[in-house]
């Protein structure tokens, strides 16, 4: 199957085909991901059942992995779900159960529900985020993105 990006969203956003995240890229499916990036801002990827070994090695074709260490307080080593080079943004403990209402992980995580863009308080901010939606609910709540790229082209200048 041929490689393709369908615009799915009025401004932004693309859905992407001929790609198997289970399988190393090769530079021309890099280029190709990278200038979807760059058009599209946001791209899919539908249907792509991944381990996070499969996640880091697509990801480390598009630079250096920032890792979530230190970047929850009230995680643990010893209560980790997912490795340091992943960010755990799941409601989820270490057991794959349901976080408890009051559980401090829960409580910190719920800031990931209100508009954000990733680690742009960092020094470096990241090129990209990568997200992999391994168990999705029938209905809602969706993670939602804003092209920052047509709000600001559609300031009015002077």
């Amino acid at each position: 199957m041929a490689m393709d990006i369908k615009q799915v969203g009025p401004t932004f956003a693309g859905e992407v085909t001929g790609i198997d995240l289970r399988l190393p890229l090769d530079a021309k499916q890099v280029a190709f991901v990278e200038a979807g990036m760059d058009e599209f801002a946001v791209l899919v990827f539908r249907n792509q059942i991944i381990t996070d070994a499969q996640q880091l090695e697509f990801s480390n074709n598009f630079g250096r992995i920032e890792t979530s260490e230190g970047g929850n307080p009230t995680s643990k080593p010893h209560n980790r779900r997912l490795r340091v080079d992943m960010a755990d943004v799941s409601n989820l403990n270490e057991k794959q159960d349901l976080f408890d209402r009051f559980d401090r992980r829960r409580l910190f995580n719920l800031g990931n529900r209100l508009w954000h863009s990733d680690s742009a308080f960092r020094a470096t901010p990241a090129k990209y985020s990568l997200l992999s939606a391994r168990h999705v609910p029938e209905n809602g709540p969706n993670t939602e993105y804003a092209d920052m790229r047509a709000a600001y082209d559609a300031l009015r200048t002077g």
